[in-house]
C-alpha cells in the first residue's frame, strides 16, 4: 500500500510540473535593487547593495546634486523614482535618497534607502550612530556620523545571517516574556552596551521609519561594543554551522552566500587615502566554558580565545575587496600590504589598553598616486572566537571593545 501511495506522490507530481510548465509563468513576487551604476570616474568604490540598503562612495569632487543613478532590479518590478532620473543627493538628508521597488505581481514592495558618501573614512571609531535594521527591525547597525551628522561609514556584521535562525527572538521571549520584542537586539552575537537613559526612537520622517537609539535628544554613543559568541539552535546544527561568533568589521557582509561560503560573505575594507601606522583601542573578554568544534563536539582541555587585527590592502580589478578567506590562508594575500594583529590577546576582568603597530609585507611598498585615487582599502576585523569562521568556539565567550582607532602617517593631497 505504501508503494503505491508513493507511486501515487509522483505521478501527481510529475503532472503538477507538467501542467506548471503548460501554464502562464506566474508574476514575480520579488522586489530587490540588483546593481546600481554611475560614471567610474566618480566612483570612490563599487557600490554595496545589501538586502534592504545601497551605499555608493564617491569623489569628493563630485557633484551629488545631480547624481543619476541607473539600477538593475528583479524582473518585472517597477522602482520608484525612476531608474536613472537625476537626484539631489546634496541636500537629501543625510545624503539618503528612498527608492521603492514593487514586485511585478504588485504584493510586495521594499524601500532602499541609497546613500552617497563623500568624505574619507574616519580614523578614530565611536560607533556614534546605531539604529534597528529596517528590514526586520530585530538586530543593530553601527555607523560613524561626523559633526554635522552624516554618515562617514556604516559597520557590518554577521548579524544579518543570525536572523535565519531564529534564536535571538526565543532567548529575547525567555528572558523579558511579553515585551520580548524590544529586546530582541539584545541576543544578537553583535550588540552594544548603551549609558541608562537611552531609548529607542522611531523617524517618523524617514520613509522606512528608522529606529534609533537615542539619549537626551541625540543619538546614543555606546559605552562599548559588546561581541558574543552564540549558538545557532536546531537551523544552525543542520547545516554545519553550530555557533556564531560575535564579530564586526570594516565592509559588508554578503547574505546571499553566508550559508555556502560564510567566509567569503565577510568582505573586509573601506577605501582609505592615508598611510597607517598603529591601530589602538581597549579590550576586555571572558572566554565561554565549553569549547565546541564545527560539528558541535566538545574539545576538552580547549580554551576559547577572541581576534583583533587591521588589514591594509592595495585593490585592482581583480580584487575588490578581501574576505575572510585570508583567515584560511593564514593572513597571506598578494594584494596585502600590511597588517596590524593584536599579540597575547587573553582574559581580562579589567580594560586593557592596545596600540598595534602596521607591520609591512616584505617586499611591499605604498604608491602614492594610487593611495590618492583611493585604490587602498582598510578594514578593522574583530571577533570574540579567534576561529568563530570556522565555526569553532564556545557560546558564551564576550568580547567587548571601545575607543579604537587607526593612528595614520599623513594625507596624500
Amino acid at each position: 500500500m505504501k508503494q503505491i501511495l508513493n507511486l501515487f506522490a509522483i505521478a501527481f507530481a510529475a503532472t503538477a510540473a507538467l501542467t506548471s510548465c503548460i501554464q502562464d509563468e506566474a508574476p514575480n513576487a520579488e522586489c530587490d535593487i540588483l546593481t546600481v551604476e554611475l560614471p567610474e570616474n566618480i566612483l570612490e568604490a563599487t557600490p554595496v547593495i545589501t538586502n534592504n540598503a545601497v551605499t555608493i562612495r564617491v569623489r569628493s569632487t563630485a557633484d551629488i546634486s545631480r547624481l543619476a543613478p541607473a539600477f538593475t532590479i528583479t524582473d518585472g518590478a517597477t522602482i520608484t523614482p525612476e531608474s536613472g532620473s537625476v537626484q539631489d543627493f546634496a541636500n537629501a538628508e543625510n545624503n539618503i535618497v528612498y527608492y521603492t521597488v514593487k514586485s511585478e505581481d504588485g504584493q510586495w514592495e521594499k524601500t532602499y534607502p541609497v546613500q552617497v558618501i563623500q568624505r574619507n573614512i574616519a580614523s578614530e571609531y565611536t560607533f556614534n550612530s546605531s539604529e534597528l535594521d529596517a528590514s526586520t527591525g530585530q538586530y543593530t547597525i553601527f555607523s560613524e556620523i561626523d559633526e554635522n551628522g552624516n554618515t562617514v561609514m556604516t559597520w557590518a556584521s554577521g548579524n544579518p545571517g543570525y536572523v535565519m535562525c531564529g534564536m535571538a527572538p526565543n532567548m529575547a521571549s525567555q528572558t523579558y516574556g511579553e515585551s520580548y520584542r524590544d529586546h530582541i537586539y539584545e541576543f544578537f552575537p553583535t550588540a552594544a552596551v548603551y549609558p541608562e537613559g537611552t531609548t529607542i526612537e522611531t523617524d517618523e520622517n524617514s520613509p522606512s521609519k528608522t529606529k534609533y537609539f537615542m539619549k537626551d535628544g541625540k543619538k546614543a554613543v555606546p559605552e562599548y561594543i559588546r561581541l558574543v559568541t552564540r549558538t545557532t539552535g536546531f537551523f544552525g546544527n543542520s547545516i554545519g554551522m553550530p555557533i556564531a561568533a560575535g564579530n564586526i568589521f570594516q565592509g559588508y557582509f554578503q547574505t546571499t552566500i553566508a550559508t555556502q561560503r560564510p567566509r567569503e560573505a565577510t568582505k573586509f575594507g573601506e577605501p582609505y587615502r592615508y598611510e597607517p601606522v598603529s591601530f589602538s583601542g581597549s579590550y576586555r573578554y571572558k572566554a565561554g566554558e565549553i569549547f565546541t568544534d564545527e560539528n558541535g563536539n566538545t574539545i576538552q582541555g580547549k580554551k576559547d580565545i577572541f581576534s583583533i587585527y587591521a588589514l591594509f590592502y592595495e585593490t585592482d580589478e581583480n580584487t575588490e575587496y578581501i574576505d575572510g578567506s585570508i583567515h584560511e590562508m593564514n593572513f597571506s594575500h598578494p594584494n596585502l600590504v600590511a597588517i596590524a594583529t593584536l599579540p597575547n590577546p587573553h582574559e581580562s576582568e579589567e580594560w586593557v589598553d592596545f596600540d598595534i603597530p602596521f607591520a609591512y609585507v616584505s617586499g611591499k611598498t605604498i604608491d602614492y598616486e594610487k593611495l590618492n585615487n583611493g585604490e587602498y582599502k582598510i578594514g578593522i576585523v574583530i571577533s570574540s572566537s579567534a576561529d568563530g569562521d570556522f565555526f569553532r568556539g564556545a557560546v558564551g565567550s564576550t568580547l567587548d571593545v571601545k575607543n579604537l582607532k587607526i593612528d595614520r602617517k599623513k594625507e596624500i593631497e
